[in-house]
């Protein structure tokens, strides 16, 4: 196999293990995950009181160009990926989008009706 064949499928596995590793709180918090060449400096975890009794853990994983936000949807681990906002901070995986402000954020399903309530609603970080 051609060593470009062989790093190409790599790093798709590189990546679901570190997001299943550090969404199950086994990379520890202080480790610089790192993903092909990206080193991602800034690594925190914050987790958020939501209305309804609901708790929502976030790691967030960021570079100088790369920011991402890592997360529980339905059970399952999604990685969310920084896009533009006119405020705050928007991350999108798929079909759902967790936008921040501050200490606050709401995730929405981007395919629900426009007049739905948010997956997880009223979100404010808990220190």
């Amino acid at each position: 196999m051609h060593a470009r064949t062989r790093f190409a499928l790599v790093t798709p596995v590189m990546l679901a293990t570190l997001t299943t590793l550090t969404l199950m709180g086994i990379a520890p918090a202080a480790a610089q995950p790192r993903l092909d060449n990206l080193r991602f400096q800034d690594n925190r975890a914050v987790s958020y009181q939501c209305d309804n009794g609901q708790r929502v853990a976030v790691r967030y994983l960021n570079s100088a160009d790369n920011q991402l936000a890592l997360m529980r949807v339905d059970d399952k681990p999604k990685v969310f990926v920084n896009v533009m906002s006119g405020s705050g901070a928007r991350y999108v995986a798929g079909r759902y989008e967790w936008w921040t402000k501050g200490e606050d954020g709401n995730l929405r399903d981007l395919m629900a009706a426009p007049d739905a309530p948010p997956v997880f609603a009223n979100c404010h970080a808990v220190r």
